[in-house]
């Protein structure tokens, strides 16, 4: 990107850092909201295969927080109606005027984020209007069709269905992610996050509660959103474009299920990796997004062999060590100004740990540089001495 343009790659990071607030939340869980985040910079949809109880209502609950907006969220059975999904129609306005038109308030055509549990279950009638509504963002009302204004739909399932009626939608979910329960070492992690988001809930002052817990970190307006789904466009694809042919190739030469659309909408993935990155040209670690563009689950193992192969660092999509003024004047500096707007002895806390991880990246990517070190440490203790004043010595522990 060039210098008119630095607003973006500053927005970029604020998004970047936004994500990993979000991802401190939960365990075991940073690849699929790294999922969600480029789906939203992309305007593409997200599969989650795996079992209930996973976290994915709570942690698309605060993804959403995170983008000043609520999801919608169902339940798919063999038995839901349409209107239980799309809205009822307005029996007054039918009544009177002898219009159909179906009322969409509070409903999915209405919803910047929405959660289907179990969408393939829906029935053909249910299907058939949410490919419409997820590939063309249009749904029609009883009396016209008009833009809705969905940024991402996030689909789970246990499985996905054999079933080649299923196939065009199923196509429609660029990225798909496996989510399982988390590994037994973790367990304990879970259990600490998972009561300290309880007591929040149980100690909130009911309708006044933030339902986020607490929230400390400025969201993403929507206009921010917008400027950064154009910024994805303005991104340089050249240096990655004849490996991901040659990916490309290799895929359909051993039969592996890819279709032209989504290998057309693969560079929108490509291209928002970069950018969430803070660069204006795609690398090749951002080709690592292809191991989430299977189309079968038995695909995916052939997948990121077949990437790792070419050389691209599967583990690490879009990895980058951060330049020392982004840590201490983007990051630092916003924590410096936060310290000085909150309130409770939480948010202080949530500040000290963000210090924390500040010192701890700057030793492990820049240990020559004891100037930025010293004052993120400066600030540590800064923080530490206002938490003390505030809230008593015992606040320290």
């Amino acid at each position: 990107m060039s210098d008119t343009t630095r607003p973006a790659r500053m927005l970029a990071r604020t998004y970047a850092q936004r994500l990993n607030e979000v991802k401190e939340r939960f365990v075991g869980r940073d690849r699929v909201i790294d999922l969600l985040g480029i789906a939203a910079l992309c305007n593409e949809h997200v599969l989650v295969i795996g079992p209930p109880g996973t976290a994915k209502t709570r942690l698309l609950n605060d993804f959403c927080g995170m983008l000043e907006t609520k999801p919608f969220t169902y339940l798919l059975t063999r038995f839901t109606e349409p209107a239980e999904i799309f809205g009822p129609i307005n029996v007054k306005r039918f009544q009177q005027d002898g219009v159909y038109e179906i009322n969409t308030e509070g409903m999915l055509p209405t919803a910047r984020v929405a959660f289907l549990d179990e969408v393939f279950q829906g029935s053909s009638a249910i299907l058939n209007t949410l490919l419409t509504l997820i590939n063309e963002r249009t749904f029609h009302d009883g009396r016209t069709s008009g833009t809705t204004p969905l940024i991402t739909l996030v689909g789970s399932s246990n499985e996905i269905p054999d079933d080649p009626v299923l196939a065009a939608f199923s196509d429609r979910f660029l990225l798909r992610c496996n989510l399982d329960y988390v590994d037994d070492e973790q367990v304990e992690e879970v259990l600490a996050l998972g009561w300290k988001a309880e007591r929040q809930r149980i100690q909130a002052d009911g309708a006044a509660a933030d339902p986020h817990g607490n929230r400390l970190y400025a969201p993403i307006s929507a206009p921010d959103l917008r400027s950064l789904q154009r910024a994805v466009g303005e991104i340089d694809l050249t240096a990655v474009l004849d490996r991901y042919m040659e990916i490309m190739r290799v895929l359909r030469g051993e039969g592996i299920a890819f279709s032209d659309r989504r290998a057309v909408k693969a560079q929108k993935i490509f291209a928002a990796s970069a950018l969430l990155a803070g660069r204006s040209r795609a690398e090749l670690s951002d080709l690592a997004y292809l191991i989430h563009l299977w189309t079968a689950p038995e695909d995916e193992e052939s997948l990121r062999r077949i990437v790792s192969d070419h050389g691209v660092p599967v583990d690490e999509p879009g990895g980058r060590v951060r330049e020392v003024y982004e840590i201490v004047q983007v990051d630092l500096d916003e924590i410096v100004t936060r310290r000085g707007q909150v309130g409770t002895e939480h948010e202080l806390r949530e500040l000290i740990r963000r210090i924390q991880r500040l010192v701890t990246e700057l030793r492990r990517d820049h240990p020559g540089e004891e100037a930025a070190l010293e004052r993120v440490k400066r600030e540590h203790r800064t923080t530490l001495t206002l938490l003390g004043e505030r809230f008593g010595r015992e606040g320290l522990g």
